[in-house]
């Protein structure tokens, strides 16, 4: 056990002679005072300790992310889509869209790693913050919704479905 602590440090040290920007956040059963203070001083921006909520990791690396993502970056965009994490506000070829606080939760995060694919399962979690209910169709209603108003009347699409395995925003 102790090695992998120590191994943490290290890599976290590596990281950080890589980059300055990358966001490092340590999970970790280790909570006393001096192993908090190792691995801030080995160039972690964050130190969380199991048990953790979900909800304060999901905000701490939202925060994480806002930190370390400079200036400018506060608008995501996609093709004619543009969405301002800040005011909220969100646009596509120009005509402002308005979104509930579930669809813009969801827009973002799909636009956060656009490509990827994410499974109900990760949707659920991440926006709804709780544990993915596979007798609920709220991913599934929030994507309709959200498509309705981001892609129906615009083109290109920008939200896939994969069938049998999840959702992505398209790399346009």
């Amino acid at each position: 056990l102790e090695s992998e602590i120590d191994g943490g440090f290290t890599l976290c040290q590596a990281l950080r002679s890589l980059s300055d920007t990358l966001p490092i956040i340590f999970l970790t059963a280790r909570d006393n005072d001096f192993d908090t203070v190792s691995g801030l001083r080995m160039g972690a921006d964050d130190y969380l300790t199991k048990p953790f909520y979900v909800e304060e990791l999901v905000v701490r690396l939202q925060s994480l992310v806002r930190r370390s993502s400079g200036q400018g970056s506060n608008v995501l965009s996609a093709a004619d889509l543009k969405v301002n994490i800040l005011t909220r506000d969100v646009e596509r070829a120009g005509q402002e869209i308005t979104l509930t606080q579930r669809e813009f939760a969801l827009l973002e995060y799909l636009m956060r790693s656009p490509g990827r694919v994410f499974t109900r399962t990760q949707i659920y979690t991440h926006v709804w913050g709780m544990h993915f209910d596979p007798g609920t169709n709220l991913v599934d209603v929030c994507i309709r919704r959200l498509r309705n108003k981001v892609d129906r009347d615009f083109d290109p699409p920008l939200i896939e479905t994969l069938r049998g395995v999840g959702y992505r925003f398209k790399a346009v």
